[in-house]
This record gives C-alpha cells, sequence and structure tokens, in this order.
C-alpha cells in the first residue's frame, strides 16, 4: 500500500533509483546482501561503490526502503541480519543526493541504530511513510505479526509498538499528526480510513476517503501541496486522487486493476506511474494546471523510476544486468544503456 521504491521483484534483487541534480543515482543489494551504488558520470561510464565496508554493522542487508523527499535529500532504512536471522535496523534521515562516493561511504558510518527491538527479531519488511516538509519521517517495520514504528528523524530514534487493525493494507504517515491509513476492502466496496496515533494532548480525529473506487486494492500515498496532509492515489476500478484531504475525488485514469508504482511532480506537472495485470508499466500526466492525460505505455518490464533533468529514468536488472533506459516526459524511448556494474558479485 505504501509508496515503495525498493523491491526485490520477482527473481530479481532489490533495486531503486534516485536524483541526483539531473542523472541518476542507483543503490541496489547485491547476492550476498552488501548494498551497492551505481552513478551515472556520463558518456556511458558508471561508478560502482560498494558501501558495505561502510556500515556501522558489518551483516548484510535482509530488507530495506529508501526515499527521496521533494527537496531532493534521502532518508534510508537498513535492516541488517545476523546469521541466527537477528536483525538490527539501522536509519539515516535528510541525507543530501549531491554528494561524492566519500561523502556516501561517510553517511553509511553516521547510521543510527534503532533501539527497542526485541531481541533475536526477524524483519521482514521496511516502509517509510510519505516525506513532507514539516512533518516526522515516519518508519513502519513489521516482522511477521508484530508491528512497530518510529520517527527515524529523533536523535536516539526508538521503536514503539503499535496494533495495527484488521485491514488488507496499511500505510504510516502525518495527516497533521503521525497516523495510519488502513485499508478495508468488503466485496465490491472499500474503506480507507486514517487513524492517529496516540496524540498527548488529547487531539483524536479519524477521517474517512469518500467515494473510493469499486474493488479499491492499491494505495499510494504522496506528499502535495498542503503542508503535513499527503495527496492519495486510490486505484480500483478507475484511478482518483484525493488532494490535500479528504474530500471528494478527481478521477485520474479510467482504468481498472492498477497496481500504484510511484508519483513525482516535476516543473509543476504530476506524473503517476502503474503496472497493469502483465507488469507493463504505464504513466499518467497532468500538466501545470491542466487535466490528466490519457495514459502511455513506458516499458514493458517491472522497473524503478525517477525523473532527473528532463527525462524519466527506468532501471531494472535483467539477466545478470543493470539497465538504465531513458525516456522523454511524454514517454518516447531517448536511449538504453547496460550499467557495467558488478551486482552479482559473490
Amino acid at each position: 500500500m505504501a509508496h515503495l521504491t525498493m523491491h526485490p521483484g520477482a527473481g530479481r534483487r532489490p533495486l531503486l533509483i534516485v536524483r541526483d541534480g539531473n542523472l541518476p543515482l542507483i543503490i541496489g543489494v547485491d547476492g550476498a546482501g552488501r548494498p551497492r551504488m551505481a552513478r551515472h558520470m556520463g558518456a556511458g561510464a558508471w561508478s560502482d561503490t560498494d558501501l558495505s565496508a561502510a556500515l556501522p554493522i558489518a551483516l548484510p542487508v535482509r530488507c530495506a526502503d529508501v526515499r527521496q523527499a521533494p527537496d531532493g535529500t534521502i532518508c534510508i532504512a537498513l535492516a541488517v541480519q545476523e546469521a541466527t536471522g537477528a536483525c538490527t535496523l539501522l536509519v539515516a534521515t535528510w541525507l543530501p543526493a549531491a554528494q561524492d562516493d566519500h561523502g556516501w561511504l561517510h553517511a553509511m558510518r553516521r547510521l543510527s541504530v534503532v533501539a527497542g527491538l526485541p531481541t533475536g527479531t526477524c524483519i521482514t519488511r521496511l516502509s517509510f511513510g510519505p516525506l513532507q516538509a514539516g512533518a516526522p519521517p515516519l518508519l513502519l517495520v513489521h516482522a511477521g505479526q508484530s508491528t512497530w514504528y518510529c520517527n527515524a528523524a529523533a536523535p536516539q530514534p526508538a521503536l514503539r509498538a503499535l496494533h495495527l487493525p484488521e485491514a488488507h493494507a496499511h500505510a504510516i504517515g502525518n495527516y497533521r499528526q503521525p497516523g495510519i491509513w488502513a485499508l478495508h476492502p468488503y466485496g465490491k466496496g472499500s474503506a480507507l480510513r486514517f487513524a492517529p496515533l496516540c496524540d498527548p494532548f488529547g487531539w483524536y480525529v479519524a477521517l474517512d476517503y469518500p467515494d473510493l473506487p469499486a474493488h479499491t486494492s492499491s494505495v499510494l500515498l504522496a506528499p502535495g501541496a498542503m503542508p503535513n496532509v499527503p495527496d492519495l492515489y486510490a486505484a480500483g476500478e478507475r484511478i482518483v486522487v484525493y488532494r490535500g484531504g479528504n474530500s471528494l475525488p478527481q478521477t485520474v485514469a479510467r482504468v481498472a486493476g492498477a497496481r500504484l508504482v510511484s508519483s513525482h511532480v516535476h516543473d509543476g506537472a504530476d506524473y503517476l506511474a502503474y503496472a497493469d495485470a502483465d507488469e507493463n508499466l504505464w504513466m499518467v500526466l497532468r500538466p501545470h494546471r491542466g487535466a490528466w492525460g490519457p495514459p502511455f505505455l513506458l516499458t514493458r518490464r517491472r522497473a524503478v523510476l525517477a525523473i532527473a533533468g528532463q527525462f524519466i529514468h527506468a532501471a531494472t536488472i535483467e539477466e545478470g544486468r543493470l539497465e538504465v533506459q531513458r525516456f522523454t516526459m511524454d514517454g518516447l524511448l531517448y536511449s538504453s544503456e547496460i550499467a557495467t556494474v558488478d551486482w552479482l558479485a559473490p
């Protein structure tokens, strides 16, 4: 349900992409669980940096989430795993994307260990909420049937146990105050509710999102124009967006069965990427002060996306190769290159 930028994919290694100025910056995990970083150096050249030696705990990465805020800074969460299966959670927030390899290695050395994880816990999933101006970066931590959350930017981050409501999917974030979104499918109908976490001042406001598309199964939270209130995309028999609250939604595309992948704002225009049942990747564009246009096909395989400069960058690992494609802003393939990096090192 949450905006996941790192995913294993079917038979593929975890991969994510962010923007570093006008160029893509790609982070992945190799076969030995080592975090790796590839930076485009121009003229078809790529750097390949092993970040694992700089981690404060030299263990393989089991799962991760990395998000980029609208201002370009990056939040990272890594669960590193001992041979027994027990994990340690490491976080860093508001890292600049535009730093050299030395800067990234320094940032990895300064990752904070999050306290409060019970001894022996094996983390199965990490998920940041949307990164919004003026709101703390909240991290949701899953381990089997247990769930915790933390403010990853706290001086000494610590986990708090969280009892999630029974629902199809959950996401954490801020709607003026920290809280949880829960999606409840009811046959053809669906319900989506935001409930705040414990508030020390006693302000507790739960809210529902009206007029959800029938058979809603995918929801994406994204930073919006209103401070501390995210935009929310929902996909079922159609795709809609709730702008800056829970008023009636706007229709984005009349397509059914979409899996929402990512959203971007670039030069005032909104971009929404989604996958269909065959994992073809589509994009919908709304120009500044304009209407949503028809969906256009981006690529026929699963990929991670970032908009940097005047291009849409799509990265994927296929047959042991890291391929990066560049598309124009209206979806035409501009170039494709194989990044010569050793992601499959043993």
